[in-house]
């Protein structure tokens, strides 16, 4: 057993899938397999049931304990001894959603690697609960993201402020209220109050995210029923939607403004509701009980700067 065969082995339990598995480590399907059979020969018992998806047997679920540990134990040694050398190596792995990767990462890397150039970032995209389970399983080094709370396990620090409002075209409103749009529209603006919009149809995000809890909790508080015209995961496309006049659409303010230009924005009614715990923290976020890490903590520090120009 090596260093090696434990990673083969780790990233197929991940995958579950040897082809996915050997295109992520950059090896043919077969040393894969053969590298698996080899460590099973060598533990002598199986450690996949070899259907779709790869299942793990009791005695993978239990090497799995073993090698999780032991690469987490391996790649904190590589760090330590890189940290010491001259001009630092390695790479960190950082999650974040799609969306707000695209919004945040690109200047903060390249700060980041003006000051660590031999560092690879591996940007690893997924929703909060994704994310936070890959932080808690090792797969990945710091997270960014609208954290549930205090998450055990997860030591965190605050990154950056935003708000959900509500979006919705100045079509959609012309649509549905005809002569009346802009005593409609004033009358938004200044009550903030949706039962306005009760006929008004809607785009939904997930409830597991912050917009999707808080687009729930006002429409309950305003006690309408409204139609619900789509619903999705992707905020790039409920935005996108948002702008073509589908529906209105509770979002990330931050987001909002990123994806739609000026005159785009124009187009637009945005409404915001002081009182409505509508604001809320993006977070970082990394395994409590890990030591610091020089790297996780610039690349932290970087960010906040970017975040404040």
């Amino acid at each position: 057993m090596n260093f090696q065969s434990i990673q083969y082995f780790l990233q197929v339990a991940r995958r579950r899938s040897f082809s996915q598995a050997a295109e992520e480590l950059f090896i043919t399907q077969q040393t894969l397999s053969a590298s698996i059979a080899s460590l099973e020969k060598e533990l002598g018992c199986r450690l996949f049931l070899r259907h779709i998806p790869l299942e793990l047997t009791y005695g993978g679920e239990l090497f799995l304990q073993y090698a999780t540990a032991y690469w987490q134990e391996y790649e904190h040694m590589n760090r330590d001894f890189a940290e010491l050398g001259a001009g630092v190596r390695g790479r960190l792995r950082v999650g974040v959603a799609s969306v707000r990767g695209r919004l945040l990462l690109p200047k903060v890397i390249h700060a980041f690697h003006e000051l660590h150039p031999l560092v690879e970032v591996e940007m690893v995209e997924g929703k909060n609960d994704a994310l936070l389970e890959a932080l808690l399983e090792g797969e990945i080094d710091l997270a960014i993201a609208d954290f549930p709370g205090a998450s055990r396990g997860v030591a965190m620090e605050p990154y950056y402020e935003d708000e959900i409002v509500l979006a919705l075209s100045n079509g959609l409103l012309k649509a549905h209220f005809g002569d009346r749009m802009e005593e409609q529209r004033a009358a938004l603006m200044k009550t903030r109050d949706i039962r306005l919009l009760a006929d008004v149809p809607f785009l939904m995000s997930s409830a597991l995210s912050v917009s999707g809890r808080i687009a729930r909790k006002l429409i309950r508080q305003a006690a309408i029923l409204p139609t619900i015209k789509a619903t999705s995961g992707n905020m790039e496309t409920l935005i996108e939607m948002c702008r073509l006049g589908e529906g209105a659409c509770f979002c990330s303010e931050k987001l909002l403004t990123f994806l739609l230009d000026r005159e785009q924005l124009k187009t637009m009614t945005v409404l915001r509701f002081p009182d409505g715990g509508t604001r809320h923290t993006v977070q970082f976020g990394w395994p409590e009980q890990e030591k610091a890490w020089g790297l996780r903590s610039d690349f932290v520090r970087l960010a906040k700067r970017a975040e404040t120009v």
